[in-house]
């Protein structure tokens, strides 16, 4: 058996800059959550992620179960990554999509979201979603599969 212990991990970007993986924070939520709206609900939502350093940036990776239902021809689901809550923060992920679209009344599968943020401070991170247009609800299914966001603070 071999043991590997790693007191920082360290690289150097194209420009120069030493860039390193500062702490690793998981969050992992076992709740469904479910809309019929056309406008972005609040999904999960981690508890707060403290910066060690202020001008850190946060790989945020959020990985869950999505599904969609109608009784139509079509369906489908948006989801996406929030700093803060959906009410009052600010969606970090560009556009409408990813999107969950199927050509069936039903459609399960996993969802991976991925993004480099460069918050102001300590924060949250949310996942948003909502149904597209031909779909009777759309769901994050957190007990048939948990919903795991990982932050990851880089130093710069």
């Amino acid at each position: 058996m071999s043991t590997l212990r790693v007191d920082s991990l360290r690289g150097q970007t194209a420009d120069g800059t030493n860039r390193y993986v500062v702490q690793v924070v998981e969050f992992t939520e076992a709740t469904d959550y479910s809309t019929a709206s056309g406008s972005y609900t609040q999904g999960p939502q981690t508890s707060t992620f403290t910066l060690k350093y202020p001008t850190s940036k946060v790989l945020v990776t959020a990985n869950f179960l999505g599904l969609a239902v109608t009784t139509g021809s079509y369906n489908g689901g948006r989801f996406a990554i929030y700093r803060g809550s959906i009410a009052s923060g600010t969606k970090i992920t560009s556009g409408s999509e990813p999107q969950l679209l199927s050509y069936s009344q039903e459609i399960w599968a996993w969802q991976t979201l991925q993004k480099l943020d460069t918050p102001t401070g300590d924060t949250t991170y949310s996942i948003g979603f909502n149904k597209h247009s031909n779909a009777s609800f759309c769901k994050i299914m957190g007990a048939y599969g948990n919903t795991v966001i990982t932050m990851m603070e880089i130093a710069q």
